[in-house]
């Protein structure tokens, strides 16, 4: 696909869109209270059970936070949305959509994100505010763009290339704070600040092999805000 501004523009609405009406559908379901009319109890009965199963899996989909990040090599900006999960809530799943400006070359570009975040320990710094030292994980990064590709083309010579230019694998450590909102009727029930370090498998192999590369040749630096949504 190739991504002229137009063309950009509408791809970028049209997927935002399917994800919201996904995520929209979930959440209305969820909302959704009493049973499905029967003609006799065990009928009822049948369907209240049918109803609660439903709405647990509709549950399952309904977005636990939503975030913004600041570079990251997934854009200069990024925006999606995580689910949150685990007896801690110490694993996250984010999806997120980047931005990243043109710059020197012809057209700006769009970028898709799966990050896994696992979090083992907190620190509890206040009644309301919370410290992770340690956040670490994994993401995969695909820049969208025919100019971009997961197997070398055919022009270029057997093996002249050995990395994929359109998908990227990251890891990265970072820390984090959280703020607990002292409302109990409001849509977000906290925000939180990280902070992550992050290398890709290229720029890793790269800083191994040139020794000449400095420390932020090959680290990033990543900014972001999650706010975390009431789960009722």
């Amino acid at each position: 696909m190739n991504l002229s501004p137009i063309k950009a523009h509408r791809s970028f609405l049209l997927f935002v869109s399917l994800f919201f009406s996904t995520i929209s559908a979930a959440q209305i379901l969820v909302q959704e209270h009493g049973t499905i009319p029967g003609t006799d109890s065990s009928s009822a009965h049948i369907d209240s059970n049918n109803s609660r199963e439903l709405k647990k899996a509709a549950f399952r989909l309904v977005p636990s936070s939503y975030l913004v990040q600041y570079a990251g090599s997934i854009g200069l900006f990024s925006a999606g949305a995580g689910w949150d999960y685990g007896r801690q809530k110490q694993w996250s799943t984010d999806f997120l959509l980047g931005y990243v400006p043109k710059y020197d070359t012809d057209r700006s570009k769009l970028t898709l994100t799966l990050r896994q975040t696992y979090t083992p320990f907190k620190v509890q710094l206040h009644e309301q505010i919370s410290y992770h030292p340690l956040r670490t994980g994994v993401y995969l990064n695909t820049t969208l763009g025919k100019q971009f590709w997961y197997q070398e083309p055919d022009k270029y010579p057997n093996s002249y290339y050995s990395f994929s230019t359109r998908l990227r694998i990251n890891i990265f450590v970072g820390q984090d704070f959280s703020y607990k909102l002292k409302s109990n009727s409001s849509y977000f029930e906290g925000i939180k600040f990280y902070y992550d370090l992050h290398t890709s498998d290229l720029y890793l192999v790269s800083g191994v092999q040139n020794k000449y590369l400095k420390f932020d040749d090959y680290i990033g630096l990543a900014l972001g805000i999650k706010l975390q949504i009431r789960r009722k």
